[in-house]
């Protein structure tokens, strides 16, 4: 069996470069990628340059790809996630899958990794999640599905995803192991008051602030807390952290550490972008966990 150092993978739903982090790490080289966020195609670009932009999966010649032996995708949760409207397959963000499968089909990789939310498992009573490793297996896979919480990899966030593995040769998944689940928001705070944005005290703020609010209250979170999933919104999620006698937004840096990505990765976006595109990342200390050992043990072991 070839080491992971010496494969080739091809990238899509890329973000900012989550799962690219975990596989560039072990060794693995990218022959190109797909991404259609300009705002996040430029943090990625900054840190990946050699990297060969495909633009929009839906528009990609795919018998023209180079070959490569891992097709990854963080491919879209909207239509799937329990804070979305879960309309599934019926959501062309939803099809995205399909677009996948007739990539598998012409490239024919070894091996594939498909990251996608918690919700998914659930939608339409679990028959979205079983069409979907049919999908997989259509398309000549052998299909294996891990829960992975960025919590238990050194991240202050409690962050579930299901992640796909799929190989062209039958494998078993031993459940993963737990490496650090120590970290609390105290070991990521942002010192620097200067970007400290606080919110406003509207009626509407102060309820949700003093959990008043009978939908959606804010997460209040202090030092010794796990903070909750980070979504795409300003601020990663309706989330606050008291400050002088009110609260204020998880400032962009909080929201990289709690990401695990390299220190200064989203640098030069706006706030904006920074927050949509590390809510929308996988946690790239789920992907060193997942590429650089459990798969070395799974699909890589001499």
């Amino acid at each position: 069996m070839k080491q992971l150092k010496n494969l080739k993978y091809f990238s899509t739903f890329t973000g900012i470069g989550g799962l690219d982090i975990g596989l560039e790490e072990a060794g693995a080289k990218c022959v190109g990628y797909s991404e259609i966020k300009e705002s996040s195609i430029e943090i990625y670009k900054k840190h990946f340059p050699d990297h060969t932009p495909y633009g929009d999966i839906t528009k990609i010649d795919f018998d023209k790809l180079p070959d490569f032996d891992i097709l990854t995708s963080g491919f879209p949760c909207q239509s799937f996630s329990l804070a979305g409207l879960r309309k599934g397959f019926s959501d062309r963000r939803g099809q995205m899958i399909f677009h996948l499968y007739d990539l598998l089909m012409a490239k024919k990789p070894q091996f594939a990794v498909f990251e996608n939310v918690k919700g998914l498992l659930t939608h339409n009573k679990g028959r979205t999640f079983v069409d979907i490793i049919k999908v997989l297996m259509q398309a000549g896979y052998h299909v294996r599905v891990l829960m992975l919480n960025a919590k238990y990899y050194g991240s202050a966030q409690s962050r579930e995803r299901i992640v796909f593995l799929c190989s062209r040769d039958d494998f078993e998944a031993p459940v993963p192991v737990i490496k650090d689940s120590t970290k609390r928001f105290r070991d990521v705070i942002d010192r620097n008051e200067g970007s400290y944005k606080e919110i406003s005290k509207s009626e509407r703020y102060i309820k949700k602030v003093e959990q008043q609010r009978k939908d959606f209250n804010f997460e209040l979170i202090g030092g010794y807390d796990l903070v909750g999933t980070l979504t795409t919104v300003f601020g990663c999620g309706e989330k606050v952290v008291g400050y002088k006698d009110w609260v204020r937004y998880l400032t962009p840096l909080e929201c990289e550490r709690l990401q695990n990505f390299p220190k200064g990765w989203t640098d030069g976006a706006s706030d904006l972008d920074k927050y949509f595109a590390l809510g929308n990342a996988v946690n790239a200390n789920m992907s060193r966990y997942l590429f650089g050992e459990y798969l070395k043990e799974v699909w890589f072991k001499k």
